[in-house]
């Protein structure tokens, strides 16, 4: 048992937080038992106290990231279609080398642990090898899938890909179905007889289903012209029953109302990636639209489009985006995204995402800096600055109440008014 002492932020909903300026955190086999004012805590349990020096947060959730594209990260801009193309597939091609996977797996977990994301949904090649590293090199709660790509494709990766559904079987069971996710890339790369067999392997198995949708106009008209009998885009998955409430889909920039009812009617969640929308101009996220229609989202980092890991730096463009469009993001929804609901989005929202009694004890020590004069005022400034410097800021993550990264904290708040 480990009773922790520091400034706690924790998540409620949407609209709501959790503030406690002298908390304390009661870990037990690695899950939260008790979290309340200190002096409360402390009567009830007195264990002498870990006192960590800033402000504890939920550890992030990233649910859409690409980790084998985490090398070039933020590298190309360019249109969705041409960027994969020329920059991405070649870079993924790599990944057929497992000495390179497994160099690049560790790098990215240990990234990801720094910058206080313990547990998201990430994108592989379409090497199964690759995913396998990946799954064996993970730390925290991640679900990994090896990208499906059977057409419209390099040569060499199209080689590589599972060819569904006979290859999928003995790679789900060595991942096991909390890990794993049916991952065909997009509609472009798969026929429909291969998306309607991937879509009865994963209701027949229980698994997550995570792909793209409608990122960019370009990619839309292409799905409208290999797909000439469907409804639009996301009618394409509908058909071959990808769509359900285990299923996440990246970007959902450009849809119809009739799409916007299809996926509520479906139960999906949308992984909102708004740095990667913003790096390849591919559209800002219809936030009005999924409030008015109740269609569920979090945030994620869609690297290697988006430019950081961070998700500090997500929240950060998440909030401006939205606000320069004049849509209001309070910083209370940004946290929730970047946190709760992306627990909920992958299944884990019973013993993830916050730090309520029950969930795991997975958090990241952020500094405090001179107090600001309230909670939200404190939250924008810790958002404020480059992609480099909010990689940096976490002083240290903790999984299951174990800390697994020092962080390195050497980008401190700036100085704000006092309470």
């Amino acid at each position: 048992m480990t009773l922790f002492r520091a400034a706690l932020l924790n998540p409620v909903d949407v609209q709501s937080w959790q503030f406690l300026d002298d908390a304390g955190l009661l870990v037990l086999d690695g899950v939260v038992r008790a979290v309340g004012r200190f002096d409360d805590v402390v009567k009830n349990y007195p264990w002498e106290p870990v006192k960590l020096d800033g402000v504890i947060l939920p550890g992030f959730a990233d649910v859409h990231i690409h980790w084998v594209q985490h090398a070039v990260r933020g590298r190309y801009a360019q249109d969705l279609l041409p960027w994969l193309a020329t920059h991405i597939w070649p870079e993924e091609a790599r990944y057929a080398d497992s000495l390179l996977a497994e160099q690049r797996a560790a790098e990215f977990f240990a990234d990801c642990l720094a910058a206080g994301t313990v547990m998201g949904m990430s994108y592989s090649s379409p090497h199964p090898t690759a995913a396998r590293i990946a799954h064996a090199a993970r730390r925290g709660d991640w679900v990994t899938g090896n990208v499906v790509m059977t057409a419209n494709a390099p040569a060499d990766l199209v080689a590589a890909s599972v060819k569904p559904p006979a290859d999928l079987a003995s790679l789900s069971e060595a991942l096991g179905r909390t890990h794993y996710a049916i991952t065909p890339r997009f509609a472009l790369n798969c026929p429909a007889d291969d998306l309607a067999a991937l879509g009865a392997f994963a209701r027949h198995q229980g698994l997550a289903v995570q792909t793209h949708l409608a990122e960019s106009i370009a990619e839309v008209r292409e799905v409208a012209r290999l797909f000439p009998q469907a409804l639009d885009y996301t009618d394409v998955y509908d058909e071959a029953g990808l769509l359900g409430p285990r299923t996440v889909l990246g970007h959902c920039l450009h849809l119809s109302a009739r799409e916007w009812r299809c996926l509520k009617a479906r139960g999906c969640w949308i992984a909102h990636c708004p740095s990667s929308n913003e790096a390849l101009d591919s559209g800002r996220f219809d936030l009005d639209s999924a409030r008015r229609y109740q269609v569920p989202f979090a945030l994620a980092s869609d690297v290697g489009a988006g430019p950081s890991h961070s998700m500090l730096h997500v929240m950060q463009r998440f909030r401006r985006q939205h606000q320069a469009a004049e849509v209001r993001v309070d910083p209370e929804e940004a946290l929730f995204r970047a946190t709760l609901a992306g627990a909920r989005a992958m299944g884990r929202g019973a013993v993830a995402g916050s730090l309520d009694p029950g969930r795991r004890a997975d958090f990241v020590l952020m500094p405090r800096g001179a107090r600001a004069q309230s909670p939200q005022a404190w939250f924008e400034d810790l958002l404020e600055g480059s992609p480099d410097e909010l990689e940096q800021r976490p002083l240290g993550t903790w999984i299951a109440g174990h800390q697994v990264s020092t962080g390195s904290g050497r980008i401190p708040l700036e100085p704000t008014l006092p309470c």
